[in-house]
This record gives structure tokens, sequence and C-alpha cells, in this order.
């Protein structure tokens, strides 16, 4: 599976903890982002999102002059190494319940990995219904949607490759994940045996 970096944003957005939320939201709308960094004495401590903005902020009627980023900000960072595989990083969403992930290269900040480069990535490197399962992949980091998108996957799987398949056998005799996961891999189907060992346990 390919690494972070390959799909991390490089470019990072910085605002200082004092800024007002509404001058936090000006950048993201002005930057075409959904994150900002927060940096306080020189370090990062903290990142605002979209949904920060609109959980925190909108929902709870406050005034966004008068609410600084550093009192909205998810804290603190949930960091991966760039080098790791991107499969880590929706591992670290689901675990966290977050939507962005700050990449770092030998302990440094490298850059931002949010849940749509996440869906992009595998739209471009997954064939149906792998690429169908992971459309949506922000409804994933719910544990309910994603056993739903899980069975649906399996479902789609048998169809797909047919009754001649190992695969399909395991799938329609509800044989153990970890029996379908061996087929699947006996069969060469790693991106979707990739899927059932990430959500090992979900849908059993």
């Amino acid at each position: 599976m390919d690494k972070i970096r390959i799909y991390m944003h490089e470019e990072i957005l910085v605002t200082p903890s004092e800024t007002s939320a509404k001058e936090a939201a000006h950048m993201m709308k002005e930057n075409a982002v959904s994150s900002l960094l927060v940096m306080e004495n020189n370090d990062y401590v903290g990142i605002v999102t979209h949904r920060d903005m609109s959980e925190k902020l909108v929902a709870e009627g406050l005034d966004p002059n008068g609410v600084t980023a550093a009192s909205i900000m998810e804290s603190p960072l949930i960091t991966l190494e760039a080098s790791l595989p991107m499969n880590e990083a929706l591992l670290a969403m689901k675990k966290n319940q977050i939507r962005h992930i700050v990449a770092t290269v030998d302990g440094k900040v490298a850059g931002i990995l949010s849940i749509t480069d996440f869906a992009h990535y595998h739209s471009l490197t997954l064939a149906d219904p792998v690429s169908e399962f992971w459309s949506n992949s922000e409804a994933l980091l719910d544990e309910k949607m994603s056993a739903y998108a899980l069975e649906k996957l399996l479902r789609g799987m048998a169809e797909k490759l047919g009754d001649e398949s190992k695969t399909t056998k395991a799938i329609r005799d509800k044989e153990a994940r970890s029996v379908i996961i061996e087929c699947a891999t006996g069969e060469g189907l790693n991106d979707f045996a990739d899927i059932l060992n990430l959500f090992s346990g979900e849908g059993e």
C-alpha cells in the first residue's frame, strides 16, 4: 500500500493560537483548506478544522469574534510518520475519531492528510466494488456505517468473483473472517484482503 507522504499536503497553513475563530475560518475559506495548524511559542499545539467550527462554534451559538483558535482546536496533535502506509492513517482516524492526521518526517511536521485525501487515494487505485467501499471514507469512521459498508462489500465481491471463486464460497458459507482473508490473498485479491484485515472484528 502507498505511503502517507505521497498523498499528504506539504503546504501547511498556520495560525497563532490567539487568532479569532472568524479569522481562522476566513483563512480556511480563502485558501480552500479544511484545517489549520495552531502555533504557540514556535510550537504546533493543535489543529482547527471545519468540523471544530461547526460543532464547537456554530452549534453552540458562540461569537466567532470572541473565540480563539486555541479554545476550539483539537489538541494534542495526532501524528504519524509519513513513511507509514495509508491504512495506518485510517486506523488512527477511526481510533481517535478525527478527520485529519499530521504527517511527520524524522519527528518534524511535514504535511497534513485528511479523510478526503484518503478517499481520493482509493478512488484512484482500487477497482469496484472495493473503490465503492472507500468512496465515502468519512462514513467509515462510524462503527455502524463501516459494518454496513463491509457487509455490502462482501456481497459485492461474491457477486463479482462468481461461483468458481474460493473467496465467493467462503463469503457465502459465512466462514470466519480469517478464512475469507486467506482465500482472498490466495486469489491475489490483496486490496480486498487489506480491507478485511483493517476492519477485523467489525460485522463478525
